[in-house]
């Protein structure tokens, strides 16, 4: 308790009644909420973020499983997106030159 400020306190404690205790257990949780709360204000007007876009999901039974082609195809995507990125570096590398 002597870490914290008493303006510190009274947040945490204001959290903690809107939004339930803050305990080690579900961290998660607590992360989650706090990237709610960043996110909200650059939301687009009338859009509110939801818990569950913020939790991690740890479960491997909680997403489909792919295969082995559409594994290739996300890396292929992946790898585009970073050479195209290179190639408008470079671009303009030569552009000043």
């Amino acid at each position: 308790m002597e870490r914290f400020t008493e303006e510190q306190m009274v947040h945490l404690v204001a959290y903690q009644n809107l939004y339930g205790p803050i305990t080690p257990a579900r961290l998660d949780v607590v992360a989650a909420r706090l990237g709610m709360d960043v996110a909200a204000p650059h939301m687009k007007k009338g859009r509110v973020p939801r818990l569950k876009d913020h939790v991690m999901v740890w479960s491997r039974a909680a997403r489909p499983p792919q295969t082995g082609r559409e594994m290739l195809a996300t890396v292929k995507g992946i790898q585009a997106a970073y050479d195209e990125a290179d190639n408008d570096r470079r671009g303009r590398r030569r552009r000043r030159a």
